[in-house]
């Protein structure tokens, strides 16, 4: 089995992300952003979010808008959205690795918890978004443990938007690979490279929300390795080390 690193000295990451998601009524909007303004210290900002002006109704009834977030708090080195069913937690970059995110993530949850909220949590994930930078497309695939033929069509040096899912347990990896992309580093810098995103989703039935959070620490870890497993099996070393991998 392939050693993952242990951190990066030149992290490639341009978004962390952990969501719950819940069944039951829509009321996570109405209760969540006041009950952490004043449960969390520092005081968090409060932002309400174009989705809030939207009929509650039409939003729940809306696929593309059941999960849509709401009201926005930032918090620290953190961002919380809370949506009708959901609520998702971010981080603000540079990212302040694992150990720190998955502290915030606990304690969260474990204040949620306190608000007594009904409904099965239906699922939770990880997602983390990586551009690895280089400046031509040829560049690009030479970093990405990639081969694909389509009819008579060897793809290389191609512009790729890419999407696979494996399901592995109760386990669904979305990889998603987009070449030709460019974004901005949080230091300002203008850079171009392939995005690499990797969004593991854990299906669960939990009887209520309280139940979840007081177990959900193994099954996170568990999620958050599964991932990075994923996203290091989809660079070739050269890429990796270009990165700084420091081992334990």
């Amino acid at each position: 089995m392939q050693k993952l690193p242990k951190i990066l000295e030149r992290e490639p990451l341009v978004d962390a992300v952990f969501e719950v998601r819940l069944a039951g009524p829509p009321t996570l909007a109405d209760l969540l952003p006041g009950f952490l303004f004043h449960e969390l210290e520092p005081k968090p900002t409060v932002k309400r979010l174009p989705a809030a002006e939207i009929p509650q109704p039409m939003r729940v009834n809306d696929p593309n808008l059941q999960f849509a977030p709401v009201q926005r708090l930032e918090w620290g080195d953190f961002i919380i959205a809370v949506g009708d069913r959901n609520f998702v937690i971010s981080c603000k970059m540079p990212y302040p690795k694992w150990p720190k995110f998955k502290s915030a993530i606990l304690d969260i949850t474990r204040r949620i918890a306190n608000v007594g909220i009904s409904g099965n949590v239906e699922r939770y994930s990880v997602k983390y978004v990586n551009l690895i930078e280089a400046a031509t497309l040829a560049e690009q695939f030479s970093k990405i443990k990639l081969s694909i033929t389509l009819g008579d069509i060897e793809v290389k040096a191609d512009h790729v938007n890419l999407r696979v899912h494996r399901k592995e347990a109760d386990v669904v990896h979305i990889l998603s690979l987009i070449t030709g992309a460019s974004g901005k580093r949080p230091d300002g810098k203008e850079v171009s490279g392939a995005i690499v995103d990797i969004d593991s989703i854990r299906s669960i039935k939990a009887p209520d929300f309280a139940a979840f959070a007081a177990e959900l620490e193994p099954g996170l870890e568990e999620l958050r390795q599964a991932n990075k497993e994923k996203f290091f099996r989809c660079l070739t070393d050269a890429a990796i080390e270009e990165m700084g991998p420091i081992y334990d």
